[in-house]
This record gives C-alpha cells, structure tokens and sequence, in this order.
C-alpha cells in the first residue's frame, strides 16, 4: 500500500456532533478538567489532525534538525513525512501505521533508500506513538469508542484504549486550570536496552496554543526512559506544532 493509500486509508467518517462539558460528567477529575480545557464548549467533536511541526531529534550523537507533516487519526493510524540534513545531504523520513502494520523509510534526497525499519517490534512501538500523540486529537478523548479514563492522583489520571485488539494506556499529569504537563507510558521500543520490551516513554509540556476550538500542547520534550535516571534533557526530542486543522 503505498503512503497516498495509507493517508486515504485512516481516514475517518465524519462525526457529526458537538462538545458539551457535561460529556466529561463522572470522569476523573484531571481528565474532566484537561476535556474541558481543550474543547471549547459546542465545538464540533473532531476525529483527526492534520499537524505542521518543527523540532530535532538525536541521531547518532549529533542533533537532527526536522520539519514535519503529519496526519493522525486517534485509535486508526497516522502518516508522517519529516525532513532535515545530515551534513549537507537532505533527508526524508516517512513513518506511518494503520490496520496493525507499520513501516519507517529513510531516503536521501527523497529517492535513494538510506535505511528503514519494518517488522512486528516496529509496529508495537508505532502502536504506542499513535497512543501518545492522540493527546493532539482531544475530543478522541471523551470516553467512548472504548475509551477509558481512572484516577492516580489529584492532578493524574490514567486513560486507557484498545488500538486494533490491542490495549494501550498512558497516565497524564493535569494542574489545577487543565493544563496538560506530562504524559507517562510504557511503550514498546529497544532504545537502550538489550532486546525490544516496554521502556518508559513520556514527554513534558512546555507550552500549549489553541488552534481554532482546541488548545493543545505546541511544545513538547521527552521521548526514551522519560522519567528515570537514563532520561538526559540534552539528548530530548524537541517539537512544536506549527499548526493543527481539526476535523
């Protein structure tokens, strides 16, 4: 299936209704509180994002500049297609799941492969990453679809959703206002460990913007080991969201 199929392939049907904040009625407290932050009320319930972003990303020891598009679609799947330079060189990295496969493509000058990855460890760590970003597409949030939200704490809540038969769950920090913090997972990766497992995985929040009826975190850094000793802020993903069109 080529990436023009896959972008054709996760798109969603319509969803034709609209935000009330008694929706969030008997939901965790930080959950209700981050729903109803980001959602303006009688805002048309959007089902997926189309995102411009910017940000960098280590890749053997030295910091990879990107810019990226991105089309994701919460529990169905998403495309990404990133850009930057390794000296000189221009690169295109494509990355995509749907339907329960997932590939990575790596091509200088956008024609000549330079790498990839495929496989089922690829998609079980692709799976976790459409569980992690679908904190962009808030209203796929609101419990249901299987969606299910239980509290950790006074300003934490675990939400929790299965992704083609599989179960996925991350536990968000929310301050008093509703602003998102942080999230914290367990997801499926090898980045320094010995074989692929679940390794701790989050991202703290350092900014949000509204776009249109839904506020969301524009400024983000985490990634591998987050939130343990291994993590180092120096060695962070960074990205910002650039724009985001809901529908």
């Amino acid at each position: 299936m080529s990436f023009d199929d896959i972008e054709s392939a996760i798109a969603p049907q319509p969803w034709d209704a609209a935000f009330d904040p008694a929706m969030t009625d008997g939901l965790p407290a930080p959950a209700a509180r981050f729903l109803r932050r980001a959602i303006a009320p009688r805002a048309a319930l959007a089902r997926e994002v189309r995102l411009e972003l910017a940000g960098s990303v280590m890749q053997k020891g030295r910091r990879l500049a990107l810019t990226a598009r991105e089309h994701l679609v919460p529990l169905r799947g998403f495309t990404w297609e990133a850009r930057g330079r390794i000296g000189p060189v221009p690169v295109v990295v494509r990355d995509h799941y749907h339907a329960g496969e997932s590939a990575v493509d790596v091509r200088i000058f956008g024609l000549i492969p330079l790498g990839g990855e495929r496989g089922e460890d690829t998609t079980m760590s692709s799976r976790g990453r459409l569980a992690a970003e679908s904190l962009w597409v808030p209203s796929m949030l609101l419990p249901q679809d299987g969606v299910t939200w239980t509290p950790v704490g006074d300003d934490r809540a675990r939400v929790e959703f299965s992704i083609d038969g599989h179960l996925e769950s991350m536990v968000t920090t929310v301050d008093p206002e509703g602003r998102l913090l942080e999230i914290r997972m367990e997801r499926w990766g090898s980045a320094g460990v010995e074989r692929p497992q679940r390794i701790p995985y989050g991202f703290r929040v350092l900014a949000e913007r509204a776009f249109g009826d839904y506020t969301i975190a524009s400024e983000l850094e985490g990634g591998w080991h987050y939130g343990t000793d291994a993590f180092r802020s120096e060695t962070a993903s960074r990205f910002t969201v650039l724009d985001a069109v809901f529908a």
